[in-house]
Parts: C-alpha cells; structure tokens; sequence
C-alpha cells in the first residue's frame, strides 16, 4: 500500500532544512530539463502547483520551474562518498572538481540520446512527490536502458537498482510526516491524478538529456559551476 512507503523528512539535513528551504547539496547529473512551452510542463506546473497550495512548506517543500526534469542517469553527489554510488573510474576520495572533469570529458563521448515517449503512470508519493513515468512502448524501454547502459560503462556508473530504476519527475520533497489530514488530502491527490493516468494515458517524447552541475535542488545548470 503506497501509505507504507511514505518516508517525508529523509532528505531533511541534507538537501534540505526542517523549515523547507534548500541546502547547499553539490553534484552532477544527466537530466532532461523540461521544455517551459511543452504539454509535459504545463501538466507538471498544474500538478505541482496544485499539490503545494494544499500544504506548507514545512511538509511539502515543492521546486521550481527551473528544476523540473526527468532523470536520465544518476551522476554523484558530495556528500555521498561510499561504494556503488561514485564513478568507478575515481577514487572516493577524489575532490568534485576533478568528477566535473572527468564527466564534462566522458560525456563528448556518449551516444546520441534517443527519440523516447514516456507517459505519466501515476503519483508516486516516498520521500518527496513525483509523477511516476513508464516507457510508452517495449521499444522506448529498451532503447532508454540501452543508453543507460553505455552511459553506465563510459562514466563508471552503476548505481545499485540500475537495471529497476523507475522514471519520474521530481515535484517536491517531503519535509515532515504528514498529519492525519494533510495524508487524507495526499490520497484525494493521488487518486485522482492515477485515475486520470488510466483515463486520459498521457505520453509525450522526453527532452534529450544534458550533462548538468548543482548547487542544491533548484537548479541544474548546463554550464560547469565553481566547486570550492
């Protein structure tokens, strides 16, 4: 039952404070930025913004516009130095700097990011709110996974799950557990967003993927940033 899943507040201390603001929380990734004048955005903005007029940012503390993306390959994170979830081809000790490097090289090299459709599956409600997504067809699933895979072998990524690893669009993460309430307004949400997934099965072609470097989780830039 997706109640049981629900685990807001696992990202407090670390990308985010008790209060819903974002922390300092450096890395580097390979996303798909949402186009602002696609139909996928404007559905994502609706949803998002639907779902955080509903609750405070000390439980839900939603992203903005400029976040708004699916990922398409993990990269790594600073603060997470432990085996299977760095790049094989550095040490765990290796300043983020030299990954930046490393990956702004490795990613010349990269094949062409496939033509993909994607359509919405459901809200996926965990440690924060998605909208959960799932190739359109067997030959979208397979053509993705394939780009993961060689991306995975030129970048020395493979996170744990990297086979299983289920698409989706960050709306916001959760700050707290939700009250009695605040999860009955969760359900409502949920509900009628996956009944309109089965009703309406909208899908659309996913935005080609881009190297990026973040400071926090409001905004992932194209272009290399500074790392102290």
């Amino acid at each position: 039952m997706w109640k049981d899943d629900i685990c807001f507040g696992q990202s407090v201390g670390k990308k985010f404070n008790v209060d819903g603001s974002a922390r300092k929380f450096t890395g580097n990734t390979m996303i798909c930025l949402l186009d602002h004048d696609s139909e996928v955005f404007l559905r994502t903005v609706k949803e998002r913004d639907l779902i955080s007029t509903a609750f405070p940012r000390t439980v839900f503390s939603s992203l903005p516009d400029e976040s708004l993306h699916m990922t398409a390959i993990e990269g790594v994170c600073d603060s997470v130095r432990k085996d299977g979830y760095w790049t094989s081809l550095l040490p765990l000790d290796a300043p983020l700097a030299e990954v930046d490097d490393l990956f702004e090289e490795k990613w010349r090299g990269v094949p062409a990011f496939p033509s993909v459709n994607m359509r919405f599956d459901d809200l996926w409600i965990e440690s924060g709110i998605c909208i959960g997504l799932y190739p359109d067809t067997y030959s979208d699933d397979v053509l993705i996974r394939d780009w993961r895979d060689s991306v995975s072998e030129i970048m020395g990524l493979r996170f744990p799950g990297h086979d299983r690893y289920r698409f989706h669009i960050s709306l916001g993460y959760g700050i707290s557990m939700p009250g009695e309430k605040e999860m009955a307004a969760l359900e409502v949400f949920k509900n009628e967003f996956d009944m309109e997934c089965r009703k309406e099965g909208f899908t659309f072609t996913v935005p080609p993927a881009a190297m990026t470097y973040f400071d926090s989780m409001l905004f992932f830039s194209k272009v290399r940033i500074p790392r102290a």
